[in-house]
């Protein structure tokens, strides 16, 4: 069996990207046993260039079909996105934030809520470009450096997200969504009716959908290093099967399944 390997490499964001972009990350794996990881829910859109044949998709919009792609974003989902491969992966990923998907991708993080998008068809030519270039340098530090400037060249800095929802989606991701919809509602001066329209609207989920990802999200990144019904509690979940319930919707898979079935669970 060939040697694993884990290989990754990060870049410091420059204050123009800091906030569009909430991290730049080159990875390489190799050596697994061929198999299916999955992609969680967040709170930031994924932008990734395949530096190697490319990434093969299924889950959310996609269904049961696999898609491949030279490099894409995948928006806000609610559901377990499906990365196929053979045991080696090699690229470029990055985590968006809503105002990211303004600026650099030209529309709001609800155009692509649930989706996987071929970043040529969002960007064009250029998205073309900025993968073969990236593709091309030799080192990591200078496919990073290329990716950085190439998003800061493409950068609309009148682009902007409406400011009671910003201060909405501050909120809720400030609290890791431990705040009641009526309280966000009565600090942005709307009601919740309102806020709920117009949040889905801006980023795909709704508040109460987006506090639940916060949640899990908190609850994912807090798995294995104390008992479940610890992280149940710290989380704000109800009980541990709460915690559960929410990992199958969002996981597909209870916690413990996940780390059983998935090989790069915890890569």
């Amino acid at each position: 069996m060939a040697d694993v390997v884990e290989e990754y490499a990060e870049a410091a964001l420059p204050a123009a990207l800091r906030p569009y972009v909430a991290s730049l990350t080159g990875y390489r794996l190799s050596g697994f046993a061929p198999g299916t990881h999955v992609g969680m829910p967040s709170r930031h859109l994924t932008l990734i260039l395949a530096l190697d044949d490319g990434i093969t998709l299924s889950g959310n919009t996609l269904g049961s079909t696999r898609v491949r792609f030279d490099a894409v974003v995948a928006g806000l989902h609610t559901g377990p996105a499906r990365v196929h491969h053979e045991g080696e992966q090699r690229g470029i990923q990055l985590a968006l934030t809503p105002l990211g998907a303004r600026a650099l991708l030209g529309a709001p993080a609800a155009a692509f809520a649930g989706d996987a998008v071929a970043l040529e068809d969002v960007l064009g030519p250029a998205g073309r470009r900025l993968r073969e270039r990236a593709g091309s340098a030799e080192t990591w530090a200078d496919r990073l450096a290329v990716v950085s400037a190439g998003l800061t060249a493409m950068l609309d800095r009148d682009a902007q997200v409406e400011r009671s929802m910003a201060a909405a989606w501050g909120l809720l991701t400030a609290r890791a969504g431990r705040m009641r919809m009526e309280d966000v509602a009565r600090e942005v001066g709307w009601s919740r009716r309102h806020l709920t329209t117009r949040f889905a609207r801006e980023f795909g989920p709704t508040p109460k959908v987006l506090a639940r990802i916060l949640r899990f999200e908190q609850s994912r990144a807090l798995l294995g290093r104390m008992p479940m019904a610890d992280i149940a509690i710290r989380c704000g979940y109800a009980d541990q099967s709460h915690l559960v319930r929410d990992w199958r919707q969002f996981a597909g898979a209870s916690p413990t399944q996940w780390l059983r079935n998935d090989a790069l669970a915890r890569v």
